[in-house]
C-alpha cells in the first residue's frame, strides 16, 4: 500500500485542476449521492444475504478450535463518535502523520466514588463506573482528510492561472509514473498474495474445521457480490443512462479480473482508470477525480 498515497493525492489534485470549480462542485454532488445511494443499497442488501444464510450460525461452544483469538478486535464505538471521528478525520491537523496515522475515539472506565447520607444519617460510599471517550491516532492512512485536502489544492492550483501551470503537469507526471509503478508491482502481487496466505494456512491448527465454519460466510460473500455487481449497480447504470451496462461491464473486465486475483484497490486503479478512459470513453478529468474517491468509498 505504499503507493496509494502518491497515486490517490496526484490524481485528485491532477483531476481537480483540470475541471472548473462549478463543474467539479456539481460532479462531486452528484458522485457523493451516487456514493451514498450504493453504499445504503449494498448495506441493505448484505444484511438481507446475513439474514438469510445466517452466516455465523453452526458454531456453538463445541466447535473445533481454529487458533484464533479475540484480540485485535476492535471495541464497540457510540454512532456519534464514529461521526465526529470521520468529521475530525477530514480536517487533519498534521498532513505528514495522516499518511500513516488517522485518528480515533477510545473509551476507559472511570470509576467516581461519591459520599452517599441516607435518611437515617448512615454514610455510605456510592461507587460507580463511568464509560469516558478520549482521542488517539492509530496506524491507518487517512485516506478522507488527504483525499479532501487534494481536491482542495487542486482547486487552489486552478485559481492560480498560469502560475499554477508548473505544478499540474508535476503532478500529471507524477501521476503517470506512479501508474507506471503501479504496473509493475502487480506482475509480483499475486506471488507475494500467494506466500502470505500459505503462511496463515499454516499457522492455523485445523484447517478444515475453518472453511468448513466458513462455508456460509463465503456463499453469503459471493451470491452477495453477484447480486449487487451484476444485478444492482447495472440496473443504476441502465436507469441514469438509458445504455447497455453490460457492454459497460466488459470494457472493464480485466480491471474486475485484476481486482479478483489481487484484492488491491492500489493494484486495479490504475488499469481501472485506462480501460474506462480507451474502452468506454470516459474522460480522463472525470476519471482521475472519481476513481480515487471510489476507492476510499
Amino acid at each position: 500500500r505504499s503507493s496509494d498515497l502518491p497515486l490517490v493525492v496526484c490524481s485528485l489534485v491532477a483531476g481537480a485542476a483540470s475541471l472548473d470549480t462549478s463543474a467539479l462542485g456539481r460532479l462531486g454532488g452528484w458522485a457523493l449521492l451516487f456514493f451514498l445511494i450504493t453504499t445504503l443499497l449494498a448495506s441493505a442488501l448484505g444484511v438481507t444475504m446475513a439474514f438469510i444464510i445466517q452466516p455465523g450460525s453452526g458454531g456453538g461452544t463445541n466447535s473445533p478450535s481454529l487458533g484464533l483469538t479475540d484480540e485485535g478486535i476492535p471495541e464497540s464505538k457510540d454512532v456519534g463518535d464514529s461521526f465526529l471521528d470521520l468529521i475530525r478525520n477530514i480536517f487533519p491537523s498534521n498532513l505528514v502523520s495522516a499518511a500513516f496515522q488517522s485518528y480515533t475515539t477510545s473509551y476507559k472506565l472511570v470509576s467516581i466514588k461519591k459520599n452517599v447520607t441516607d435518611e437515617l444519617g448512615v454514610a455510605s460510599v456510592n461507587v460507580t463506573v463511568e464509560k469516558v471517550p478520549f482521542g488517539i491516532d492509530v496506524d491507518g492512512m487517512n485516506i478522507l482528510g488527504l483525499v479532501v485536502f487534494a481536491i482542495v489544492f487542486g482547486i487552489a492550483l486552478r485559481k492560480l492561472g498560469e502560475e499554477g501551470e508548473i505544478l499540474i503537469k508535476f503532478f500529471n507526471s507524477f501521476n503517470e509514473a506512479t501508474m507506471v509503478l503501479v504496473s509493475w508491482i502487480m506482475w509480483y502481487a499475486p506471488l507475494g498474495i500467494m506466500f502470505l496466505v500459505a503462511g496463515k494456512i499454516v499457522e492455523m491448527e485445523d484447517v478444515a474445521a475453518l472453511f468448513s465454519s466458513l462455508g456460509k460466510y463465503i456463499c453469503c460473500c459471493i451470491v452477495g457480490h453477484i447480486i449487487h455487481g451484476l444485478i444492482v449497480l447495472p440496473l443504476i447504470y441502465f436507469i441514469l443512462t438509458r445504455k447497455n451496462p453490460f457492454r459497460f461491464l466488459w470494457g472493464i473486465v480485466t480491471a474486475l479480473a485484476t481486482a479478483f486475483g489481487t484484492s488491491s484497490s492500489s493494484a486495479t486503479l490504475p488499469l481501472m482508470m485506462k480501460c474506462v478512459e480507451e474502452k468506454n470513453g470516459v474522460s480522463k478529468h472525470i476519471s482521475r477525480l472519481l476513481l480515487p474517491r471510489s476507492e476510499e468509498h
